[in-house]
């Protein structure tokens, strides 16, 4: 409209400009425009921040949006009446402060939520196929990890840059301000759904993470996978009986401490043993038996000149009373013979 100034022309949008294309003219054009930005024509940079941030009030509110539209159309009408005819001026036309680039820089920026990975990614695959073929790039790969990964970051970074530099003199070469505009507020809806998707789902895992942790999920998670780990696991060897061979040309008397499935540790004797004999051994509780492969055992022969007893100096070895007496036992770890029993053979 030849003449009128409007609130579109201070913004530099169209009459049909959406509120994603007003709002993100108003912060271009006023980080622009600000006083600290233009100290050499603060005067003139206050005067277009008032103009900017009175057209922004007016667009962004509808209902005044719609009267200044109203307003704009009986002036059109009454320039008509008058014969005075003029074409629409364009946001961008002559003026200085066209929103071109911005729009399609951000619509270019846009691209970055999916290019970036690929480009990481890509940037991987090259250097992993180049270590492959150089022994010497691999060592060093895997010498200075943090250093490839910030390299990789810097890659991505660039080559990103590149393609959204690009993509944006596409979008100014190949379209009107118009269509950039409509892109423009495409990119910016899109923007808010992805913000919103991010949003909701850093959410969701916060929680989770919180109640996981917080609630003792992962404790009962952890026994769930113990409890599985033990089903699969073969079931406990049965217990199996203790006998003792007495391969000493004298008789002897025996004594154990051993733990009893199902029990506590307990020590029992004594067991007499004839010469070149063995015997299976049967206490207060039935046979001596235990899953355990540990024994602690002591012996003596009955005119007590040969002694089976632990070493003082062994710290595996123990002491335990027996019927008033104080004795040393020798710690023994024995395995199952083919019969499924304990043989302790002793000789002198």
């Amino acid at each position: 409209m030849a003449g009128i100034p409007t609130h579109y022309d201070t913004l530099q949008v169209s009459e049909n400009a959406s509120e994603e294309v007003i709002r993100g003219a108003y912060r271009y054009l006023s980080q622009k425009w600000h006083p600290d930005k233009n100290p050499d024509k603060s005067e003139e940079a206050r005067r277009v921040m008032t103009r900017l941030n009175e057209a922004y009030a007016v667009l962004s509110d509808p209902t005044r949006r719609k009267e200044h539209d109203a307003w704009i159309a009986q002036q059109r009408a009454a320039s008509a009446s008058d014969g005075r005819q003029g074409a629409d001026p364009q946001p961008d036309a002559g003026s200085p402060d066209t929103l071109r680039d911005y729009y399609a820089s951000e619509i270019a920026k846009g691209r970055n939520f999916w290019v970036w990975p690929l480009a990481f990614i890509g940037c991987s695959i090259l250097l992993g196929v180049a270590a492959g073929f150089v022994p010497a790039l691999d060592r060093s790969v895997k010498e200075f990890r943090f250093v490839v990964l910030i390299f990789l970051l810097s890659s991505a970074s660039v080559v990103t840059a590149s393609i959204r530099d690009k993509y944006r003199a596409s979008l100014l070469r190949q379209n009107e301000t118009r269509i950039l505009e409509q892109r423009y507020t495409e990119h910016m809806r899109q923007k808010t759904v992805r913000q919103v998707v991010i949003g909701v789902a850093g959410v969701l895992l916060a929680g989770g993470a919180i109640a996981y942790y917080g609630m003792g999920l992962d404790t009962q998670q952890n026994l769930l996978q113990a409890a599985r780990h033990d089903d699969a696991r073969p079931p406990p060897a049965k217990a199996a009986v203790l006998t003792v061979e007495n391969a000493c040309g004298r008789a002897l008397r025996f004594a154990v401490h051993y733990l009893p499935d199902g029990g506590a540790w307990r020590t029992e004797g004594w067991w007499n043993v004839d010469p070149m004999s063995s015997t299976a051994l049967r206490g207060d509780l039935g046979q001596v038996a235990s899953s355990n492969t540990i024994f602690y055992y002591y012996a003596e022969t009955l005119d007590r000149k040969t002694v089976w007893r632990g070493r003082d100096d062994d710290e595996t070895d123990a002491t335990y009373a027996l019927e008033g007496r104080t004795l040393r036992f020798d710690r023994v770890r024995l395995e199952r013979d083919a019969d499924g029993r304990y043989q302790l053979k002793l000789t002198c």
